[in-house]
């Protein structure tokens, strides 16, 4: 925490004299700072409206307005948005777009990267240090061609959340396997109970947290790896069978009773609180949610099983979110030194407590609420004995995997065969690695 102040102090107090200019006029020098200062500067900043209303409180009141109390002359202007990222991406297109390019992750990130989106960042990471902050396998899934393009999100993981009071209540035990895993769901359906809650029809990338689930459970980490990288192809029998277990979960109405298609993300949540449906996999950031609006039961959260014999259960992890700059910001620095004041220990702490776990080395990380505290330490205690898996919207490149979320549930449905579904699967990975778009694992 002291590094970080005594570096950002120095090199952010500089803002006050730049602000107002455009990049083609910034006065590092500070000549004519009181005039720039009291120049008013506007940025436009798109946040997803589903992380729950405690964390869009928090990136209010400990980001937003911290950073504008140190700089008057600058505000934020914020807009809350189901899909920020697919809004800044049709804006982007035709010129315009917000300042500050909120993303899914690194897959996207990169997408935008291509598509010359975003500014490359390498004078502001050296500027404010980023390689000291951040954790280098985070920040190195930010980088194109040498240079940073933006910095990292919180990295993530899923679970599955359990009502524990109604396993009790049943003599449910967690499930070590996927037969298990079974039994116990066909017991759950015998009392009329949903085994898992999910909806996606508001949000349909949430479909590739499943499809994150099946691969590497399936797979195993090592296994999949090889995939991403090209040497075992998408299409192939033992990649496939991934998903005909998914899908075989599915059609047995095991995931949202076949309805996760036509239901919401909050409703599968209500279904959840309810005790309508006993389980609900989903990442990590819903620790701050369920915190913030606690259901009446006792809750907790498990690893999901391996699905195959012979595998080691994993936790696909990942970075839930990535920031970056419009490339045609008339603001760069004002813009980019927001983006930098996001990840900042002071900030990334308040962050913690909801479940967003800052990949930087000077948080400070006490009092955690126990569910937070739980998944914070199987989540790294994972890291550290190498067991995470590789999800989606970190691991994945862009093409294959907007495919694979947008189309998974005509599988479900019986309107595509799943052989149909793999090979336009492994069409998709092939254009993405023409295009130089694969995950570049550091080995």
């Amino acid at each position: 925490m002291n590094r970080t102040v005594k570096w950002g102090f120095t090199t952010l107090a500089a803002l006050v004299f730049l602000t107002g200019c455009n990049a083609g006029s910034s006065n590092k020098q500070g000549n004519g700072g009181e005039k720039a200062a009291a120049k008013q500067v506007n940025l436009t900043f798109y946040l997803n409206n589903q992380g729950g209303q405690e964390y869009l409180n928090t990136m209010q009141t400990e980001v937003i307005d911290t950073f504008e109390a140190k700089y008057p002359n600058v505000h934020i202007k914020l807009t809350k948005n189901a899909d920020p990222e697919g809004l800044a991406k049709q804006q982007l297109a035709a010129g315009g777009g917000p300042d500050i390019v909120a993303m899914n992750g690194p897959s996207s990130l990169q997408d935008f990267v291509s598509a010359k989106y975003l500014l490359p960042l390498d004078k502001y990471g050296e500027e404010y240090k980023w390689k000291e902050r951040y954790y280098p396998w985070a920040l190195s899934s930010m980088t194109s061609g040498g240079k940073p393009y933006g910095v990292p999100g919180p990295y993530e993981t899923l679970v599955v959340y359990y009502n524990k009071q109604m396993f009790s209540d049943n003599g449910w035990q967690i499930p070590n396997t996927y037969d298990e895993l079974i039994n116990l769901c066909k017991q759950m359906q015998a009392k009329d109970i949903i085994p898992f809650s999910f909806g996606s029809s508001d949000y349909k990338a949430a479909n590739e947290w499943w499809l994150s689930v099946a691969f590497n459970q399936t797979l195993g980490a090592d296994k999949f790896k090889e995939v991403l990288k090209g040497n075992v192809p998408w299409n192939s029998p033992e990649v496939t069978e991934a998903i005909q277990k998914m899908d075989d979960l599915w059609k047995a109405g095991y995931i949202n009773a076949k309805q996760s298609q036509a239901i919401t993300l909050d409703d599968s949540m209500t279904l959840f609180n309810s005790g309508k449906t006993a389980m609900k996999m989903e990442g990590t950031w819903l620790l701050g949610t369920l915190e913030e609006t606690p259901p009446t039961f006792e809750w907790d959260v498990f690893t999901m099983p391996a699905w195959k014999d012979g595998v080691e259960a994993n936790l696909p992890l990942a970075l839930g979110g990535a920031y970056g700059v419009n490339k045609n910001t008339k603001n760069p620095d004002e813009a980019a030194a927001f983006i930098d004041w996001i990840n900042r220990s002071e900030q990334a702490s308040k962050f913690l407590k909801l479940g967003n776990f800052t990949p930087i080395n000077d948080m400070k990380v006490d009092n955690l609420e126990p569910h937070v505290e739980k998944a914070f330490k199987l989540l790294n205690e994972a890291m550290g004995k190498k067991q995470t898996g590789y999800a989606a919207w970190m691991y994945w490149p862009p093409s294959m995997e907007t495919y694979a979320y947008s189309n998974i549930e005509t599988v479900w449905l019986g309107q595509t065969d799943l052989q149909t579904f793999m090979n336009k699967l492994q069409e998709a990975f092939e254009q993405d690695k023409q295009k130089d778009r694969l995950f570049k694992f550091e080995d």
